[in-house]
């Protein structure tokens, strides 16, 4: 596998932190990888790895998540969808890429959509992992209840609610429907790649929020038509709506630090076959 190491790049706003190839691929069209949340890049690093073996690889922390900078955001005028996938392309302005290959996922998807669609001369192929329709009771559940703001104190309360939702991410889906009919049919990760993750969340903690009340707000299903670049897409609704786009059945269904190893370079390597055809 290839390596990855971390950087930092200056916006007007603060730094973005990412993870990039260690040594770049000469000739080859960058892939932005955009993760989704609760969640960071350093989630994606075991496929970056695996994606850098063929490609320069580049994985921004989203605005206010992992170690970027907080956004700009008064109560009166919180940042939408538009900002995060504004300031993604803000980033790669600085480090000079100007055409690339765009994947994301979840939260990661939502901003991917919004940066093909208003940049479609920089995106050459879209790769969605996910970018769930959310509609009635469902919207509003996933709106109140799956990242809400969440307030330090001094007991440590939040630290055990941050703790509280990761395994339950891994247990249930949605996580905050603890029954049996949601339950996922999967073991709960290596404590010490769980770990891992709840660093991730703690660095988050009091700005997730802002993200996910942008990802419930925006909604995707114009977007989703106005896409020009040629699309990889999970096989649901989404598929219908992008033009010629061309289905995925992945081959990985856990995030990349805790899916097995073989999964992982499994999904590379179908996201590397779109990407040469």
């Amino acid at each position: 596998m290839g390596q990855v190491r971390r950087a930092f790049a200056d916006l007007d706003e603060g730094q973005v932190h990412y993870w990039t190839s260690r040594t770049p691929v000469e000739n080859s069209v960058p892939v932005v990888v955009l993760h989704p949340g609760p969640g960071t890049a350093r989630i994606q690093v075991p496929l970056l790895e695996h994606l850098s073996e063929t490609r320069t690889v580049i994985a921004p922390d989203l605005m206010g998540m992992g170690d970027s900078a907080a956004p700009p955001h008064p109560a009166n005028d919180p940042p939408e969808i538009d900002y995060y996938s504004d300031a993604v392309k803000r980033f790669l302005d600085v480090l000079g890429i100007e055409t690339f290959d765009l994947y994301g996922s979840s939260l990661g998807g939502r901003v991917a959509i919004d940066l093909a669609v208003n940049h479609p001369d920089r995106v050459r192929r879209l790769m969605l992992g996910q970018a769930r329709i959310l509609k009635g009771q469902n919207h509003a559940d996933f709106a109140t209840r799956h990242a809400p703001k969440v307030e330090p104190d001094q007991s440590g309360v939040y630290v055990q609610f941050l703790w509280s939702r990761l395994r339950d991410l891994y247990t249930y889906f949605p996580w905050f429907k603890r029954n049996a009919e949601n339950m996922r049919k999967t073991n709960l990760p290596d404590a010490n790649l769980m770990h891992i993750a709840f660093i991730e969340q703690i660095k988050m903690a009091t700005t997730q929020h802002l993200a996910f009340a942008a990802y419930y707000r925006y909604s995707i299903e114009d977007k989703l038509k106005q896409i020009k670049a040629r699309s990889f897409v999970r096989g649901d609704e989404v598929l219908a709506l992008i033009p010629d786009a061309v289905e995925w059945v992945p081959a990985m269904t856990r995030d990349p630090l805790t899916a097995p190893s073989d999964d992982v370079a499994a999904y590379a390597g179908q996201m590397v076959r779109f990407l040469d055809e």
